[in-house]
């Protein structure tokens, strides 16, 4: 069985290993950045691997040596590989099994990270790592199956992966008290084209509906504060010299009485439908990943 792998010399764990980080860095000077000694060694593995399928796993693009189409498949052949084989070990020691969880930071800080606490303490042993990354990069390492999980907008979801709904996450403008003084309430309109407002800056397609709305009233869009996170815009309120618009699960991490909440219909446009996201893979290659979907599933479920 299997006697034409076996048959001629060139493949290794090692070589596969070493596939795998060029991969992952991009080119194989970015795995082993400033040590020419490992870059060659890599270059020697990567074309021996070469020399062992019949295929260029790699080719030269510009002064980096990159992987092909074909490497980048066996990368990640390579990679269920390891996964498979090291869940496999960690069940014959007891130990806990590993899984990565990729996401926005925001959705991490309010959403994800406050969850796990429930299912790490359950009766099957497991641990968690987080990855915060850009919605395309959270599909992109899902794709490529180097994280297990992410949660991202429904509407992100590419047919290559399976999800399932999580619920609705709202918005909220919230100004705090310091700014008003003992004033009323200030309208949206207000918030956006008077106020000093932190907004985060780095979702374009939130960005993108804030100035729709700013539109609509006929103010300017001009925030005082960039952000490039959610969490940041929450600090920023917290100082109390800047209102914002922020996702309904950050006000647990605005003390009680310190702002007042503004409500509009308008925020209405910027609600979005999140999804738990995975690689059909997953579940052929790690045992205990069907479970932990439905764990995962009712965990992070947005109300």
């Amino acid at each position: 069985m299997f006697e034409k792998l076996f048959s001629e010399r060139g493949l290794s764990l090692d070589r596969m290993r070493v596939l795998v980080e060029v991969h992952d860095a991009g080119s194989i000077a970015q795995a082993a950045p400033g040590d020419p000694i490992r870059q060659s060694q890599y270059s020697r593995q990567l074309r021996e691997l070469s020399e062992f399928f019949g295929c260029e796993v790699a080719q030269r693009q510009g002064k980096l040596l990159k992987l092909t189409g074909q490497g980048r498949r066996l990368a990640d052949l390579a990679r269920e590989h390891f996964r498979s084989l090291e869940d496999f070990r960690a069940e014959c020691a007891a130990e806990s099994l590993d899984y990565m969880i990729a996401a926005g930071d925001s959705l991490l800080h309010w959403l994800v990270i406050p969850r796990l606490g429930a299912l790490v303490a359950g009766k099957q042993p497991v641990r968690f790592a987080t990855i915060g990354l850009r919605t395309n990069d959270v599909v992109q390492y899902l794709s490529d199956v180097r994280a297990d999980f992410g949660v991202i907008r429904q509407d992100a979801v590419t047919a290559a992966l399976d999800s399932a709904p999580l619920g609705e996450l709202g918005y909220v403008a919230v100004v705090p008290k310091a700014l008003i003084g003992r004033g009323k309430t200030p309208m949206l309109k207000d918030v956006i084209g008077q106020l000093p407002l932190a907004s985060q800056t780095a979702d374009g397609q939130f960005t993108q509906r804030v100035r729709q709305i700013a539109d609509s009233f006929k103010v300017e869009f001009r925030p005082a504060l960039a952000c490039q996170s959610f969490p940041q815009t929450v600090s920023a309120v917290r100082s109390g010299g800047f209102a914002a618009i922020l996702p309904s699960l950050a006000l647990a991490e605005l003390p009680t009485g310190t702002y007042v909440s503004v409500i509009d219909p308008t925020l209405k446009r910027l609600k979005r439908k999140l999804a738990l996201v995975w690689n059909p893979r997953v579940r052929q290659v790690r045992s205990g990943a069907s479970r932990l979907i439905g764990q995962l599933k009712d965990a992070l479920r947005v109300e």
